[in-house]
């Protein structure tokens, strides 16, 4: 619950969720709420002109809507919905709507060319979008509950985060401690070549303390969750890591990433002389440890190459796994971090990658002792330098605006201490946002429009013609057990339950740095009590203020935490059409997850193992070929995508569409047309898929649109319009696209 993986430089829309069932957790969108992330700065001259604009174009709207109104008291049979809500929610769809554009030849244009025109990217971001806004509006909901100075909470975790916040907002005490608390922390594990001397003999320790007190990931990750293929278990599992940047193919194609492969050693070299280390000697140091991540990298196994699940989990003893991996002391080096838990050689352990491992060893075998320590520590730097002073921060920004093309931020102090505040303590800050924002209404309609859509996903399995009667009967009960959690996990709600989870987490409100630590060696003790229990179906992996969705397979459960649950996303007060659009999209999605190219090979209980006929089977693979094949063909700024490794999103994305759609037809049948949104010019039907596009408008620097093609499973937003409807016949027949036509190029890659 409050394990997370090592913090890598990212995107600052990049996901770091806590571990929990691997890769194949999926969230709707690729997350938004880490300490990279960038927020909005002073207004440029263009968003000022643009405001300017949007209200002319208001009092445009209202002239029209007045007139609407009297025109619907003259005629009270006229079939226009004028309530306040009606009338707000026309006049966003309308100043995001593009005219100008077909909405056969571009639908993403035609729904967001608005919205972009009137969205130009925030300084210090590298995209924004639907989820960044309403993050944003979380995160000044939870600034304004825990500067309260009226504060005052029954529950010790409660007061923890306050604590925690309070402690990550003294900008004058951690310039004043400036470097000295990481200084202190290397000499205790040792030493660093870079700024002193070094224990040449301490390999493992050093790997014990990094990995382990402090849960960074050199070489590989190993964590403890359900077993893919016994998932009533959790079990030991390892997996490959190691990397800073993020991806792979910006360490091996060298030649298109020479500017930030000398980004990225130019702020190495900076922290390393913040810390103490010569210009010269550290920069030289450093080279080395940059040629030591491209020699990991080289061994690193593409993401797209690793989507067979099957294929890729192994269960070994740990003395197997010494075998494999003889370069060091495995049950050593387990036992600790697990500690005091006691394993023995015969304990089993799930790894993904033998090859990885095996060659990982090798790699160490090889490297020289100072090389191998510089690299560890360096992770550990990597970790913690973003609790130190404002020099560190400015030397990651420089990284960024390389990476990303992010410009100089301004963010606030206390954006970032909230984001900080969600990783450490974030169902403690959850059980406080919940009870300050979330209507209980919002679940009960939730869990209704769930229901419908299972059911209309469950009536399109009876339809396929390509599935056999055994595989489909075995999916509608897959798609029957799914277990759904919404809003957030009762025990938040409960001060006791709450304290109980954070119990032993020492939280002070005058050392951030210490929280940090802290909270980094309670995460590992949590993690060694979750091996002899069996997996929580109540546990969470994401908290209830978090602007996301997933599905977890070891589970076969569906989350849509309280943060999603608001505008544009779902509204009580919102038509259906734009609800069904939104949050029954969205539901619709993590449903179909349970049966893309992943989650297809887990069965109704979560367990890893083949249940299809294999007709069915080859059926399958025969239509995500299409889906494959089609979303290769798009490009982002002349570059492709990979089709493969977002086949899983796209398979989502086009299956939640059609669940979403025809559920909201079947709630047509039962409770007849709705009320058509003032001025906006379109049927609820069409309403339905510009409320689905409009999730998606966004904006984005040429640079992060690039490391979003390497790293993400999701297609880019545009494409996640574009690809999705133009498959969709419903979308196809409501807007009367011709065969030939951009959006109906006339062959449909169908898969649910």
């Amino acid at each position: 619950m409050v394990e997370y993986k090592r913090a890598k430089l990212r995107d600052e829309e990049a996901p770091e969720t806590p571990v929990e069932g691997r890769a194949t957790q999926d969230s709707l969108e690729v997350g938004f709420q880490k300490r990279t992330r960038r927020l909005l700065g002073s207004h440029t001259q263009l968003e000022l002109g643009l405001a300017g604009l949007s209200l002319v174009l208001a009092a445009l709207l209202l002239g029209c809507l007045v007139a609407l109104w009297v025109q619907y008291h003259r005629d009270p049979t006229h079939n226009t919905c004028l309530t306040e809500a009606c009338i707000r929610v026309a006049g966003k769809i309308l100043e995001s709507l593009d005219r100008g554009v077909s909405p056969c030849q571009d639908f993403y244009q035609f729904s967001c060319g608005g919205w972009i025109r009137r969205n130009p990217l925030p300084n210090g971001r590298s995209r924004w979008n639907t989820f960044n806004s309403l993050w944003d509006q979380n995160q000044a909901i939870l600034k304004h509950l825990l500067e309260n100075t009226t504060f005052n909470s029954s529950s010790e975790a409660e007061r923890k985060t306050r604590r925690f916040y309070l402690s990550c907002l003294q900008l004058e005490r951690i310039e004043k401690l400036g470097a000295q608390p990481l200084r202190d922390l290397i000499d205790k594990i040792g030493g660093w070549n870079i700024t002193g001397p070094w224990d040449e003999d301490n390999f493992m320790e050093v790997l014990k303390a990094v990995a382990g007190t402090y849960r960074a990931t050199p070489f590989f990750t190993v964590y403890v969750s359900a077993d893919s293929k016994s998932s009533n278990s959790n079990v030991i599992q390892v997996d490959q890591s190691g990397l800073f940047l993020p991806s792979r193919d910006y360490y091996l194609n060298r030649t298109a990433n020479e500017k930030v492969l000398t980004a990225y050693l130019d702020y190495m070299e900076e922290l390393g002389v913040l810390l103490g280390g010569q210009p010269a000697s550290t920069r030289e140091q450093m080279q080395q440890v940059l040629e030591l991540e491209i020699q990991l990298a080289n061994i690193t196994v593409p993401q797209d190459q690793r989507r067979d699940e099957e294929k890729i989990y192994h269960k070994m003893s740990i003395s197997e796994l010494q075998a494999l991996a003889p370069s060091m002391d495995w049950l050593e080096f387990l036992s600790f971090l697990l500690s005091p838990l006691e394993l023995a050689d015969s304990e089993p352990v799930v790894v993904y990658g033998t090859g990885y491992l095996q060659q990982v060893s090798e790699l160490i075998n090889r490297t020289e002792p100072s090389i191998l320590n510089n690299y560890l520590i360096w992770n550990l730097v990597q970790k913690t330098t973003s609790s130190l002073d404002q020099r560190f921060e400015s030397a990651q920004e420089k990284l960024l605006e390389t990476l990303y093309g992010t410009k100089k931020s301004c963010t606030p102090r206390w954006q970032t201490c909230i984001s900080n505040t969600d990783d450490a303590l974030g169902f403690a800050l959850g059980s406080l946002f919940v009870k300050a924002t979330f209507d209980r209404q919002s679940k009960e309609i939730a869990e209704g429009m769930i229901s419908e859509i299972r059911s209309a996903f469950e009536e399109t399995l009876g339809e396929l013609v390509w599935m056999d009667e055994k595989t489909r009967l075995a999916a509608k009960e897959k798609a029957d057990a799914i277990y759904d959690m919404i809003g957030f996990p009762d025990f938040i709600l409960e001060p006791k339950e709450l304290d109980d989870v954070y119990d032993g987490y020492e939280v002070s409100e005058d050392s951030f740095f210490q929280n940090m630590l802290n909270l980094y060696n309670f995460s590992a003790k949590v993690m060694a009590d979750q091996l002899r229990k069996p997996p929580s179906r109540d546990q969470w992996s994401m908290t209830p203020q978090t602007v996301n969705a997933y599905y977890l397979p070891t589970k076969n459960e569906i989350v849509f935490p309280a943060g999603i649950l608001q505008a544009p996303f779902y509204a009580h007060n919102h038509p259906k059409a734009l609800n069904f659009g939104g949050i029954g999209v969205v539901m619709g999605h993590e449903l179909t997850h349970a049966f893309d190219d992943q989650g297809r090979e887990y069965d109704k209980e979560g367990n890893l193992r083949p249940w299809w006929r294999n007709e069915s089977l080859t059926a399958f693979q025969n239509h995500t070929a299409c889906m494959e094949e089609q979303y290769s063909q798009y490009k982002v700024n002349g570059e492709r995508l990979n089709g493969l490794q977002t086949l899983g999103e796209n398979i989502a994305d086009n299956g939640g569409l059609k669940a979403a759609y025809n559920a909201y037809e079947a709630w047509l049948r039962t409770h007849g047309e709705e009320q058509q949104l003032p001025a906006v010019g379109l049927t609820n039907h069409q309403l339905f898929f510009v409320g689905f596009a409009q999730v998606w408008c966004s904006v984005r620097t040429p640079e992060s649109s690039h490391e979003g093609l390497v790293t993400d499973p999701h297609s880019p937003a545009r494409f996640r319009v574009l690809g999705t409807l133009s498959n969709s016949r419903d979308f196809l027949r409501h807007f009367g696209c011709p065969v030939g036509s951009p959006m109906n190029p006339g062959q449909l890659c169908e898969v649910w």
